[in-house]
């Protein structure tokens, strides 16, 4: 499998002085994706999941495993370290699944030794940490950033260019702007943020709505008035708001009905009578919510067992328009079945993911490893599909676990180096991507600090600043400018 990695000029060196007659020493400061990607295989053999019928193997590994990703974000902010013993029982036969015990002597200041003795302690190869050269390099770091549009479309009529060239932004200049446009929206927002939690309480108390959620591009303005109106509704109706809602969360969004994860939704643009008239469907719902687990479980068996996710995502997915799906897709396997066994011969493809998705989807396999099917696809190019790339996918997921293992430590990391108030990521931006992004921002941290101190952060693919005052920007950010 080729690996992606950074080119070798992105990459930082600090070469100490020597006399001249000798050849300077440099040291390499590998990335944490980078790292993540040498561990790859001793992630695989270590990792607790693996471990669901060993507990206590699985309690030591999840500890070692938090030790040395600690050791190697000590490095990575260049650290003083103490040498660290670590010990991990690696998963070695993948028929027996018969564990060995292995102790690891962690003592090196550098990330590539420190990388190259864990693997060596487990007996594994050193390929891809050995792909990475040792040649100096510019301390400058450069992201690639796809295709200069303005550069490609350049024509010239008239004498003049009538394809400008698109500007690319710069963060820093971005920020220092729009940091003062995110901490007044912030402020005009937290205004609200004590009517929403007094309003909440007196729901829940009033006809037992355990939370309420606000999911629309609308600011907290009208958020505050949805929440009002529907206190008014309660006060006046109090039994039947309470029959209907009572230990249930509520979402104020642009749906009506009852959400997949069993959310009773309501839209903002209704009128009060609109809703309670709604609210007389949501019993209905509840025989929906009980069946989806048995269709998915069906649709798995069709399937040699491949796994059913439902993947999270920006936009409200209804349960009743996720039971058609269901079904949908169902209908089209149960006549296929012949191609299955044909494809797979009895193989268990409980390893693989698989996501439903709406007939507009395109059948992909997303950087995660997982399957988005579209309903409205034939189940001969389905199968076709899963069959040809089930390889490619089994090392997708397994690239997402090394990944998503320290993941999390990062963007916590990034997140209290920079004093955010938060840090999170749109559902699109994959966890190298993540990681990525956040060691850019914490190698800028003494240009970027300043202006993002105290405010939200979410890593996407643009520029914008929220009416809360959240502030997004893109993963593959630029700090030059045009």
């Amino acid at each position: 499998m080729n690996v992606l990695r950074r080119p070798l000029s992105s990459i930082s060196t600090l070469t100490c002085c020597k006399p001249s007659n000798q050849r300077p020493r440099i040291y390499r400061w590998l990335s944490v994706s980078e790292a993540a990607t040498a561990l790859r295989p001793f992630y695989f053999t270590v990792h607790p999941d693996l471990f669901g019928q060993h507990p206590r193997e699985r309690s030591i590994n999840e500890d070692s495993l938090k030790k040395l990703h600690q050791y190697i974000f000590a490095l990575r902010k260049q650290e003083r370290v103490s040498p660290t013993n670590l010990t991990f029982f690696a998963k070695r036969d993948t028929d027996n699944f018969s564990l060995n015990h292995v102790k690891v002597h962690l003592a090196s200041p550098s990330i590539r030794d420190t990388v190259a003795t864990v693997l060596t302690s487990c007996q594994l190869p050193l390929d891809y940490i050995n792909t990475l050269s040792d040649v100096p390099t510019t301390t400058k770091r450069r992201v690639y950033h796809g295709p200069d549009f303005g550069d490609i479309f350049a024509g010239r009529k008239g004498g003049e260019a009538f394809y400008r060239k698109v500007r690319k932004l710069n963060l820093i200049s971005w920020l220092k702007t729009n940091s003062k446009i995110s901490r007044k929206n912030t402020k005009e927002s937290q205004e609200y943020e004590k009517d929403v939690q007094d309003i909440t309480k007196r729901l829940n108390k009033l006809v037992g709505v355990r939370a309420v959620k606000w999911h629309t591009n609308w600011g907290p303005r009208r958020y505050t008035a949805c929440l009002t109106s529907l206190e008014k509704v309660s006060e006046n109706h109090p039994e039947m708001v309470k029959k209907y809602l009572a230990g249930r969360d509520v979402v104020i969004s642009d749906r009506n009905g009852v959400s997949l994860s069993g959310e009773v939704c309501l839209n903002h643009t209704d009128v009060p009578q609109v809703w309670l008239m709604r609210l007389t469907a949501v019993p209905a719902y509840d025989a929906v919510l009980e069946r989806l687990p048995y269709m998915e479980l069906e649709l798995s068996r069709l399937l040699c067992h491949i796994k059913i996710r439902r993947r999270e995502r920006h936009h409200i997915v209804m349960a009743e328009e996720y039971e058609l799906l269901l079904n949908k897709i169902l209908n089209t396997l149960r006549r296929n079945q012949d191609l299955v066994r044909r494809g797979f011969k009895g193989r268990d493809l409980s390893y693989l993911e698989m996501v439903v998705e709406g007939s507009s989807a395109p059948l992909t396999l997303t950087n995660l490893g997982q399957y988005l099917i579209p309903v409205s696809m034939p189940g001969s190019m389905i199968i076709e599909f899963i069959k040809n790339t089930q390889h490619q996918a089994e090392e997708l997921l397994r690239d997402s676990i090394s990944l998503r293992m320290i993941e999390d430590e990062v963007i916590e990391q990034c997140r209290d180096k920079l004093g955010l108030c938060d840090l999170e990521k749109d559902l699109n931006i994959s966890p190298a991507q993540m990681t990525q992004c956040c060691e850019r921002l914490m190698d800028r941290s003494s240009d970027i600090a300043t202006n993002v101190e105290g405010i939200s952060i979410r890593v996407t693919q643009y520029y914008s600043v929220t009416d809360d005052g959240l502030v997004c920007i893109p993963w593959n950010w630029s700090d030059e400018d045009s």
